[in-house]
């Protein structure tokens, strides 16, 4: 698929995400899909998922940075794995629902930096992360620019 028709290409994402089993959590949604920029959700049910407080555990917020990561670099056509992952928890909630914002700062051919923040159904910043991504594999039908 050519990068001059887009607009098939956020179909393609999702199906290459479904693929590589990086939506198997019910709970998690794509929301929105650009070129190395996306928007997921996390819907939170399980009583795991919070403390004994009844904050949202700081694993729920890696695993769901983690999924905005991978998913952004598959916008970009490629499966990368982490190589250094820096996050800064900036406040604790209570909220039942949660989002992530994922952009990559660097597309590299070998190499991805990405920048993450999460937030809250009330749009308050709950954490932010850089992070460096080594490119694995290349995923046929998906342009690296789009």
């Amino acid at each position: 698929m050519s990068a001059e028709n887009a607009e098939g290409i956020p179909f393609l994402v999702h199906s290459a995400c479904l693929e590589r089993r990086l939506l198997d959590d019910a709970a998690l949604s794509i929301e929105q899909v650009n070129c190395g920029r996306v928007r997921i959700n996390l819907s939170l049910k399980d009583v795991s998922d919070f403390d004994h407080r009844g904050f949202v555990c700081s694993s729920v917020v890696y695993r769901l940075i983690e999924a905005a990561l991978q998913i952004s670099a598959v916008s970009v056509g490629v499966e990368a794995e982490t190589l250094n992952f820096c996050c800064n928890i900036v406040k604790y909630t209570a909220a039942q629902k949660l989002y992530a914002v994922c952009k990559l700062c660097h597309n590299g051919r070998m190499t991805l930096v990405a920048e993450a923040e999460v937030y809250d159904e009330k749009n308050t910043l709950l954490a932010t992360a850089l992070t460096t991504l080594f490119v694995v594999e290349t995923i046929k039908d998906i342009p690296r620019k789009w």
